[in-house]
């Protein structure tokens, strides 16, 4: 009498349930890769710490660090010693030495790699969708994947 095959006697068949679960699990975490990856493209040249940068470019950034959804509060300014009537004389501006060749080139660096994760993490997602007998399933776990960190931020 035969043994019917399964995934633990059959190593094709684990690997094609392996090969499912990969597609799930990727497809599930593909919306926050992305936001990662780009969000931290923007941090490795200090975009959002700018004053001109976009409220919307400074939340994002806030996510991306702390976990909250809003823009940076202003530090607040700092009070005279006690026994002074005058207010503290701001200092003179520093001049920043110039960043070593080495520091730029490695934040360009990091600025291809996450642009590559962003756009392998596409690609796949393409495949996903292109070639899955279960459209709806990836759908639904694309849309579960973008709407869980929005749901769990809005509460």
């Amino acid at each position: 009498m035969a043994r019917p095959k399964t995934a633990r006697a059959n190593p094709a068949l684990r690997l094609a349930f392996i090969r499912q679960l990969h597609v799930y699990v990727s497809v599930f975490v593909a919306p926050s890769l992305i936001f990662f990856a780009l969000t931290g493209a923007l941090q490795t040249f200090r975009i959002p710490d700018l004053a001109a940068s976009p409220a919307l470019i400074q939340k994002l950034a806030r996510v991306h660090k702390d976990d909250v959804f809003a823009v940076k509060p202003a530090r607040p300014k700092r009070a005279n010693p006690a026994g002074h009537d005058k207010p503290a004389l701001p200092k003179p501006p520093q001049a920043e030495p110039p960043p070593k060749a080495s520091t730029e080139t490695l934040k360009w660096f990091f600025a291809a790699v996450s642009a590559a994760i962003a756009a392998t993490t596409l690609f796949g997602l393409w495949m996903a969708l292109a070639y899955s007998k279960r459209r709806p399933v990836i759908w639904a776990l694309l849309i579960a994947g973008a709407a869980a960190p929005m749901l769990i931020l809005a509460f």
